[in-house]
């Protein structure tokens, strides 16, 4: 007879997605430390609308809950495939404003930035989301200083819709940002785009190769 410890670990493994560098998986516990770390950092929690600044542990464990329960969402981190290391996060949940779709958000450590993978964490995520999650369709706030941020939504095919204000935690007021839409047949004509047909008949599912930008997060 299986622990709780054990089917939850294989329940995190069957629900893990894996991108050409990274494995995106359910957080943990035990993640609470390192994930603190990361979005203490004033140049990501600023971002992060909904995210407090300090961000201490207790607020990463009790986001780690939250990003267990489905019924919060589907929250992932991304780890490295080499050595483990985290290198950001995301989610994707219903909209709170918009009943029509999910919010999505991402963000990546500091010392990870530059390298494209905002870029792969959006794209494995938004998959998730339109696959597994069965959404119809995707919405991002993008604060409008977060240049990197709105170059990622764009080259994953968002569609600017408008602009408004949020309440940002981090900032402790309202702050001005963009929102983005990405619909599923948007979605689905970008994967079949970048999906390579083999003599066989065979098609394997790729985004078009993303381009890295200075200062990409």
């Amino acid at each position: 007879m299986r622990d709780q410890d054990s089917e939850d670990t294989l329940d995190d493994e069957e629900r893990t997605v894996l991108t050409a560098r990274l494995a995106l998986r359910r957080p943990r516990t035990e993640d609470a430390a390192v994930l603190a770390a990361a979005i203490d950092n004033p140049r990501v929690a600023m971002n992060l609308v909904s995210v407090p600044h300090p961000f201490r542990r207790a607020d990463a464990e009790a986001w780690i809950q939250q990003g267990r329960n489905s019924a919060f969402g589907h929250a992932h981190i991304a780890v490295s495939q080499g050595d483990g290391s985290l290198l950001g996060a995301s989610f994707h949940r219903p909209s709170a404003t918009r009943p029509d779709g999910h919010d999505l958000s991402f963000w990546v450590a500091e010392r990870f930035w530059g390298q494209g993978f905002g870029t792969e964490i959006a794209h494995a995520t938004i998959d998730h989301a339109f696959g597994a999650g069965g959404v119809e369709r995707l919405w991002c706030a993008v604060r409008v200083t977060n240049g990197p941020a709105r170059r990622v939504a764009e080259k994953c095919g968002f569609q600017f819709r408008d602009t408004g204000m949020v309440r940002s935690l981090s900032a402790r007021g309202s702050v001005p940002v963009e929102h983005f839409v990405l619909e599923r047949r948007v979605w689905q004509s970008l994967k079949a785009w970048g999906r390579p047909t083999h003599g066989d008949g065979a098609a394997t599912f790729l985004w078009p190769r993303p381009l890295q930008e200075e200062g990409e997060r």
